[in-house]
């Protein structure tokens, strides 16, 4: 990107809305009462026309050139903006235009974020997995720092059986928003699902060792047998 030290409409006199047209015709206006041949016997005057002729052509290149021009009126109004100064309209309203393109753009890529996290959910309460963890992903690639996007991920890894993943992804929102309400219920339903998992193994494993359902086999077989005796 280029940096213009000058105001380049002052230096043609016209106004930031001007047409290409106008300023077309402010420069040739310009170039010729400026043009040093003018003063050849005045060494003086000669250096000064020249000095001034050069800004007025260099003006004259940057505005009458559309992508040129629009990179000067977005650094003006970046300027403006810095120092506080109002920023005005140019070239029908280019700059504006600019920022409001940036704008827009932002706010499109936010909601699309938010479609596509729609979406995923939607296909997770239809337990199509696979293409809601892709939605999901979409809208995290749109939106990286959104908590709600990666629980979202969570409970998609969680519901998939993925419990690494789903804590990964937890942690991750987490990370993002410590206070995140659907990611604390992720968290949670891990923590059950682990304690969940580990107490059958206990039950069992006591089970075996008092020996209490294989006793009730042995009973139940010598009471058989006892009958046909």
């Amino acid at each position: 990107m280029l940096e213009y030290n000058e105001d380049f409409y002052a230096v043609l006199g016209v106004e930031e809305t001007a047409a290409p047209e106008e300023i077309r015709k402010a420069y040739l206006k310009l170039a010729k009462k400026l043009h040093p041949d003018r003063f050849p016997n005045d060494p003086e005057k000669r250096a000064e026309a020249q000095a001034e002729f050069s800004k007025v052509t260099r003006a004259h290149d940057v505005l009458s050139d559309a992508k040129q021009r629009d990179e000067y009126n977005a650094l003006r109004t970046l300027a403006k903006t810095r120092s506080g100064q109002p920023v005005e309209a140019s070239a029908g309203g280019t700059a504006t235009a600019t920022a409001t393109a940036t704008e827009q753009k932002t706010d499109n890529k936010e909601t699309w974020a938010q479609k596509h996290c729609d979406r995923a959910n939607d296909l997770l309460r239809r337990k199509k997995f696979a293409d809601a963890e892709t939605a999901i992903k979409e809208a995290i690639r749109l939106n990286p720092n959104s908590a709600i996007f990666h629980s979202t991920l969570a409970e998609i890894h969680l519901a998939r059986g993925w419990k690494t993943l789903a804590t990964t992804a937890v942690q991750q929102a987490l990370k993002l928003d410590p206070k995140n309400h659907e990611a604390k219920q992720v968290e949670l339903k891990l923590k059950a699902g682990q304690a969940k998992t580990g107490d059958p193994k206990k039950d069992a494993k006591s089970s075996d060792s008092s020996g209490g359902e294989k006793k009730g086999f042995l009973d139940q077989l010598k009471e058989l047998l006892n009958k046909k005796m």
